[in-house]
């Protein structure tokens, strides 16, 4: 009975180190889980797999696997192509060795499994990128080697042994164990599932009682994983006890038969009792606790002692669970929680507004007041909002998210907004802040948790642009976030190809004095393949939101260069406006770039006209008047583009090192009939006088505004009165049929 019992001890250790290493797996598979979907949730990572940005990619696993300190990093795409692996485990361009996984994240949305990579044993989450659909598939893991299973032996008492199916020299071979490998080896070999006493007794080497967990079916042809418990200790006494009976019996068998019943019988139910009671603790059961009455006062206070010890457990795992819960600075709930909770409500087909709170600029406020003041201003609004009641969790950073029982009306929403829009007080100083509302409303704008927090980013990427403080989700926000998504694709592909979708078109602009063209404004245009037209105004803006505007510019410059000297060689010498972007101005490697461009093509500065928007030139006013200045020193004309739609002009306008204006053409279009319009262009000539400046007219839509425009004195005009933009070889045509174009008498000006 004691050998029996010690068995059952050992077998019980075995049970709860298997249970126990389990749910030290799981964990880490919810890590990973976690932080999988905090990486395909990241829009710059979104935005890097969709344009194919590969050192981006590479940053973006590098730098996530660092801070969760991850083993394992890959991404490939939906076939399961390797695009980049970290390490560099896996070659670019190759094929992900486990197929089956990749299927089961395309068609379950994610994949929790084990591989062998180079020898060694992964734990691994994969999940598909969405943007919005599944557009690759990204993995991360843990490596369970030597190290780690060290520290799992810690914990669970257990040694772990993770071998090979496959005979090698007759043996299996041992990948990763707690134990040194020779010894592991061993009792791979032996495998023993039950032990006696006279094995633990007289056998060599320690006795090793093991136990094979079950593995995923990816790899249970290929490896095992053993738990080894070494039983000497537990029999140690049992074997001494054993010589001890054995030398009593000699002397007093039937004394000692006596005896073995009498303990028996007042020992036997209530350790069974205890034994029982162990085994539901060890289940997670702590609902049941045997309470064990014997008149043994030792049996009596280990009864109590396991009473004690559930109840230590169980307030323990409750503090546990609460806290995996919380976000630890604000105590609102985490994201993964707050996940949860949603989707159990939309599972119980209840209907909430889900608002995303979210501080704008956050990261300006940790950098201006100190990362201390800014978790103090991320606490604050968080108090705030407890007050409100409701369900709240923060996300990450300055982004939280909020949802009450009924949802909030339009005078709610702002009374809210107002309360948590105040400004947040230390001792030292006052932080104001500016605080985003994004509402969708569930289920009909999100049927489950993913599509929810990926169309809240949406609303957040479009309140970076527009300023509003409210955002509602619509199919038309999403639509035009997607349009948004494929132009950035698209333009960058077209930009780094050979391609034919982008081209240039110009607009003569006719001298008012002698009638005659005197200049051209290249525009650009791009008829995408897969997008059809795409206006300038739409994609020239979204160029400089994704940052690569400069190859934009870089791009209609090389083109205006081809297309002047292509004119040189029909003898016309007109001379192109090209606009210049924000960027393009506070760029000075790019201007330095076209004087070069210039010179090294046979043209210069005074080839070429410089044309800048107002609203460019107030956002940064020294550094675009020091850029400025600089292009005019080189000797290159400069104008200023659509004017009177800026802000401030006048006030520094005189400081400008510019040589003309341009009315912009809403105050043109109806200058024949609107008195408003007419009285703004002449105080735009008239100032235009004072500072001694060319004024060129756009949007010219009939000969009664040109005649107006040449009896007040304007310098030269173009619309569509003139001509529409038009391509280089439509416009050889059309200066060669024009009344607009005497060419001996431009090449008598030019030369004079």
């Amino acid at each position: 009975m004691t050998s029996k019992t010690a068995f059952n001890q050992v077998t019980n250790n075995i049970e709860v180190a298997n249970s126990v290493l389990e749910q030290l797996l799981q964990d880490r598979s919810d890590q990973l889980l976690s932080s999988a979907k905090v990486l395909t949730d990241d829009f710059g990572f979104k935005q890097a797999v969709a344009t194919g940005d590969i050192p981006t990619i590479h940053s973006a696993l590098q730098n996530h696997g660092q801070r969760i300190s991850s083993d394992f990093m890959v991404i490939t795409d939906l076939s399961g192509m390797v695009i980049e692996s970290q390490p560099g485990y896996f070659s670019q361009d190759t094929v992900f060795p486990y197929p089956n996984i990749i299927e089961n994240v395309l068609e379950e949305g994610g994949s929790e499994d084990a591989i062998i990579v180079e020898g060694s044993l992964y734990q691994v989450i994969m999940l598909p990128v969405y943007a919005p659909g599944p557009i690759a598939i990204a993995g991360m893991g843990f490596l369970n080697g030597d190290a780690f299973l060290t520290q799992i032996k810690a914990i669970i008492q257990a040694d772990i042994i993770v071998a090979t199916k496959q005979v090698v020299n007759g043996k299996h071979v041992v990948l990763h164990s707690s134990l040194p490998h020779v010894e592991a080896q061993r009792i791979t070999a032996d495998s023993q599932q039950t032990l006696n006493w006279f094995d633990v007794t007289f056998s060599r080497n320690s006795p090793y009682l093991t136990r094979e967990i079950n593995l995923p079916e990816t790899l249970e042809k290929q490896v095992s994983i053993i738990l080894a418990v070494d039983v000497s200790s537990h029999f140690k006494n049992f074997t001494q006890l054993q010589f001890n009976i054995l030398s009593i019996s000699l002397l007093a068998i039937a004394g000692s038969m006596l005896l073995s019943m009498f303990m028996a019988s007042r020992l036997n139910k209530p350790v069974a009792n205890l034994v029982i009671a162990a085994n539901k603790l060890a289940e997670g059961n702590y609902e049941k606790m045997v309470q064990v009455d014997s008149k043994l006062r030792e049996i009596n206070e280990l009864s109590d002692a396991f009473i004690c010890m559930k109840d230590s457990i169980q307030s323990r795992e409750k503090r546990i669970l609460q806290q995996s819960r919380l976000d630890m600075l604000t105590r609102l709930y985490n994201r993964r929680y707050i996940e949860e909770l949603i989707q159990q409500a939309l599972n119980n087909g209840d209907a909430i507004q889900v608002i995303g709170i979210n501080i704008n600029d956050f990261r300006t406020i940790n950098d201006l007041y100190g990362y201390s003041n800014g978790d103090f201003c991320i606490v604050t609004i968080a108090e705030r909002i407890k007050r409100w009641g409701g369900t709240a969790a923060r996300l990450s950073g300055g982004e939280l998210v909020w949802f009450a029982d009924e949802p909030l009306s339009d005078e709610q929403l702002e009374t809210f907004h107002t309360m948590l829009e105040q400004p947040v007080a230390t001792q030292m100083l006052v932080m104001p802040i500016r605080l985003v509302f994004t509402i969708v409303n569930c289920p009909e704008d999100a049927s489950n948790t993913q599509d929810l927090f990926r169309r809240m980013n949406i609303l957040l990427d479009k309140s970076e642009h527009n300023g509003h403080w409210l955002l509602n989700f619509t199919a038309e926000v999403e639509q035009r976030y997607l349009r948004r998504l494929n132009i950035i694709t698209e333009l960058k592909e077209v930009l780094q190809s050979e391609q034919s979708e982008l081209s240039m078109v110009y607009q003569p602009k006719v001298d008012l004095k002698s009638g005659q063209v005197g200049g051209l404004e290249a525009l650009i245009r791009w008829n995408s393949q897969r997008l059809g037209f795409v206006p300038p105004d739409e994609f020239i803006e979204i160029a400089e939101q994704a940052g690569f505007i400069e190859q934009v510019t870089g791009w209609v410059l090389n083109q205006v260069v081809l297309d002047i000297l292509a004119l040189r060689a029909q003898e016309i010498y007109l001379k192109p406006a090209v606009n210049l972007s924000t960027q393009d101005i506070q760029n000075r490697p790019l201007l330095e770039r076209l004087i070069q461009l210039l010179d090294s093509n046979g043209l210069s500065a005074k080839d070429i006209t410089l044309e800048i928007t107002e609203s460019d030139l107030v956002e940064d006013a020294k550094m675009a008047i020091d850029n400025l200045q600089y292009l005019r020193d080189k000797g290159f004309s400069i104008a200023i583009d659509d004017f009177g739609t800026g802000y401030s002009s006048l006030a520094y306008l005189k400081h400008l090192p510019v040589s003309a204006i341009k009315i912009d053409k809403v105050f043109v279009l109806n200058l024949s009939t609107d008195q408003d319009d007419q009285q703004i262009v002449h105080t735009v000539l008239a100032l235009s006088n004072i500072f001694n400046l060319e004024v060129v007219a756009e949007g010219v839509e009939d000969a009664n505004a040109m005649a107006m425009l040449a009896d007040w004195g304007c310098d030269s005009a173009q619309g569509y009165y003139i001509s529409r933009p038009l391509p280089l070889k439509a416009l050889f045509e059309w200066l060669a049929e024009s009344d607009y174009y005497k060419k001996r008498s431009i090449e008598c000006d030019l030369q004079h």
